[in-house]
């Protein structure tokens, strides 16, 4: 049986209190030999769910010595899903362990870290896989089978930057492929990020992310004739069965050069709101 280990700063967080049931869910609904066994966390979060508890509640083995949990699982679920800067620290020794590792988005904060990441995952012969459950929405996967990447992609979505720009990202990516050639972002406020992104050819993408007021995912495509609406819904046992297929087999289903495109846009993103309206080369970014 394959075990798996959720390993956080904190467990105590959205994804880290969902993920083990929608695996379990996947396991059950799949057929898969695995079961999630163990955890670990690096401290308890101030006034949250404290470690101890959060392993009672759901029947998973607590491990205050890391080395210890890294002996007993067979697959990692690094999570650290709402800072990516803690993946600087926490995914290190899940990436010098050999085994089957998932770095919940954001994999880095930045390409920099991102490649420093992989490369330590290479160093230790480390399989990984990370990405954005949005890659994994039944309406784009099933785009993806039966069309050619397309032309134009339109996104929008919620929240900042710092840890929600890759579920725009990350289908983005999916989509139209690596290979963007510049970027230019609007002057859209200080709260709004409006930005296209220009591979060359015809093909574009263009992105906006709203907190306020809420905006909720809603991704387009065309080819430039015919358009099309993919729903962002019922991703979530999708990318679970995605990780348990990696955890099996060691081959990640989202190669690493797509992760770090997804970081240098990001890093695009961020650069171009400093000079609205100037495209930027992605160059500078990778």
């Amino acid at each position: 049986m394959l075990k798996i280990g959720f390993w956080d700063a904190y467990l105590d967080n959205w994804h880290a209190n969902y993920y083990p049931g929608f695996l379990r869910e996947a396991i059950a609904q799949f057929g898969f030999d695995a079961a999630v066994t163990d955890a670990y966390a690096f401290y308890d979060l101030p006034g949250g769910t404290t470690t101890a508890d959060w392993c009672a509640q759901r029947d998973i083995r607590r491990h205050t010595d890391p080395a210890a949990f890294l002996d007993a699982v067979d697959a990692i679920m690094v999570i650290g899903a709402d800072d990516a800067r803690l993946h600087n620290e926490i995914a290190v020794l899940p990436l010098q362990s050999g085994k089957p590792t998932f770095v919940d988005k954001t994999f880095a904060a930045d390409t920099a870290s991102g490649k420093r990441l992989f490369a330590l995952a290479e160093q230790h012969h480390t399989p990984v896989l990370s990405t954005s459950a949005q890659r994994y929405c039944p309406s784009i996967t099933a785009y993806l089978e039966s069309h050619p990447k397309p032309r134009f992609v339109s996104t929008v979505g919620p929240h900042s930057l710092d840890n929600y720009a890759v579920h725009q990202f990350e289908p983005i990516v999916a989509l139209m492929g690596i290979g963007a050639q510049r970027v230019k972002a609007f002057s859209a406020g200080d709260n709004v990020t409006q930005m296209m992104i220009d591979w060359g050819g015809g093909r574009m993408a263009s992105f906006l992310q709203s907190p306020n007021p809420w905006a909720e995912f809603n991704f387009m495509v065309s080819d430039g004739t015919n358009g099309a609406r993919l729903a962002s819904e019922d991703f979530y046992i999708p990318t679970m069965k995605a990780i348990l297929d990696f955890f099996v087999t060691g081959i990640s289903p989202v190669p690493a050069e797509e992760t770090l495109e997804v970081l240098a846009l990001i890093d695009a993103v961020r650069a171009a709101r400093n000079v609205p309206d100037t495209w930027l080369s992605m160059h500078d970014f990778r």
